[in-house]
Order: structure tokens, then sequence, then C-alpha cells
């Protein structure tokens, strides 16, 4: 087992049960699914924040524009607001 956060559970260094692992029980974890879980788990904190996620709720009454150039990215977002209403 793998921790990519504070370990406060001590399970990092772990190994699962055998009974999870073993391909004759019914109830074993695929190792696919474990590699893929893994790999999930790496690609998540290897990435980060990542991109910024923006705000599409906008309440009736407020200036969206205003909203969108004062955001992150905004000459993108601008873009791609234009784009999904053109389309």
């Amino acid at each position: 087992v793998v921790v990519f956060d504070f370990d406060i559970f001590g399970y990092d260094g772990k190994t699962l049960d055998p009974m999870c692992r073993n391909p004759a029980n019914p109830h074993s974890v695929s190792d696919e699914l474990l590699r893929w879980y893994f790999r999930q788990s790496v690609l998540a904190n290897v990435r980060g924040a990542g991109e910024p996620i923006f705000e599409n709720d906008f309440p009736p009454g407020t200036d969206m524009m205003r909203g969108i150039l004062a955001g992150p990215y905004a000459r993108e977002r601008f873009e791609l607001e234009i784009a999904a209403r053109l389309e």
C-alpha cells in the first residue's frame, strides 16, 4: 500500500491480506483493478491542481462577462464560451 497524503492510519508500506489477492477466492480483487487504481492515484498526485475549474452557474442579474474576464485564463475561457455559443 502506498499513501500519498499524511499516513494517519499507518497504512503506508503494508500489503493486502493474501485472501484479497488469491485468484481462487471469488471475492478477490483483480490485479488489473489494483494496477488501474494505482495508476489513477499516481496521476492524480503528479498532476497537482491541474486546470482551474470554471464557474458556470451565474446567478440572475450578475455580470457574466465581468466574472469571466476577472477569472483565471480569461482569454481562453472567453474563446471557449464564444465557440460553444456559435455551435
